[in-house]
């Protein structure tokens, strides 16, 4: 018989199952919203349906599925597959998502910190296939990252590597979600780009010089300015767009040089904003990576963009077990 495993993608907003075989073949697919205020019985109810559901949509019988990967939000233990109060899904505190889990579906389950499976997605179905150490970066609303050695997940001693957004580089830099000042997630990260926008948009307006293409994207309203905006602004020309990714470039290429020089990986592939921008942003990266980093790990690594795209949650959840 084909073996056929469960994914299932945990997130504050919305949740998802799908369906797959061995090759990560998606055969069926359902997402609904979590509605995290509802608490975390309401949301296991939810899964458990969507579950279900998705095993039918695929046209198999649930004594098919072999196992269930589970890509969430940490913190998490991955041995125990307890769930320890992540931001975005209050209420689940101490929340022994695996054990509830195989009671109900009588399969093995492995659960994951989503970037660690996104990096292991990676590895297996995307950019990362055909190395042997992989470095996974995503820049979104955070900078969360996985590291992959040999087709494993390198854990750290209390399931905490990876954290790459939370290194400091300016020890008296913005405040960052960790309550510490100056890291790479507090400088790169979206809301971080747009924080910067803005400063430099009003300082602009301070000095009567305010003339930017990001101003014209939100109709005049500075505290509308994302990092998508900076991007397009710097597509067109925009000097000062320009200069923030200039400036992002170099925060971030330090920041991965650092992680280059420890690491030693084969690849480093970045996600979310990294592939909105593309070469933009990554040449100027690949260029401060191989300025600050030592020559002989700059020589062996290739910083490329992460390839899964919008498949990379549902196969985040499937790596884990397939």
């Amino acid at each position: 018989m084909k073996k056929h495993v469960v994914g299932i993608d945990i997130g504050g907003t919305k949740l998802a199952t799908v369906v797959s075989d061995s090759t990560g073949h998606i055969l069926g697919k359902v997402r609904k919203p979590t509605l995290a205020e509802k608490g975390p019985e309401y949301a296991l109810g939810l899964l458990f349906d969507m579950v279900r559901e998705t095993v039918r949509l695929a046209d198999l019988e649930q004594a098919a599925i072999s196992a269930i990967g589970v890509s969430c939000g940490g913190p998490l233990d991955t041995k125990t597959g307890i769930v320890y109060s992540p931001p975005n899904l209050p209420g689940w505190d101490a929340l022994p998502l695996k054990t509830k889990l195989e009671s109900e579906f009588q399969v093995p389950v492995t659960i994951e910190n989503d970037a660690n499976a996104s990096a292991l997605a990676e590895y297996r179905f995307g950019g990362g296939r055909g190395y042997n150490a992989v470095l996974y970066m995503t820049m979104s609303t955070g900078i969360g990252g996985g590291i992959v050695l040999d087709g494993q997940i390198y854990h750290g001693a209390n399931d905490s590597a990876g954290e790459v957004g939370h290194q400091i580089l300016l020890p008296d830099g913005p405040l960052c979600g960790c309550g510490k000042r100056g890291c790479l997630e507090a400088l790169c990260s979206g809301p971080a780009i747009a924080r910067r926008a803005q400063a430099a948009i009003r300082k602009q307006l301070t000095n009567k010089k305010a003339s930017t293409t990001m101003l014209t994207l939100t109709d005049g309203r500075i505290e509308d300015v994302k990092s998508e905006h900076v991007l397009e602004a710097a597509r067109t020309g925009d000097a000062l767009a320009l200069e923030l990714v200039s400036e992002t470039a170099y925060y971030m290429g330090w920041g991965i040089a650092n992680l280059v020089n420890v690491l030693n990986p084969d690849i480093v592939l970045l996600g979310t904003i990294a592939i909105a921008a593309g070469d933009l942003l990554l040449d100027p990266i690949r260029e401060t990576v191989s300025k600050f980093a030592m020559t002989r790990p700059a020589a062996a690594v290739e910083i490329k963009p992460a390839q899964l795209g919008d498949a990379l949650g549902d196969l985040a959840a499937v790596a884990l077990v397939v």
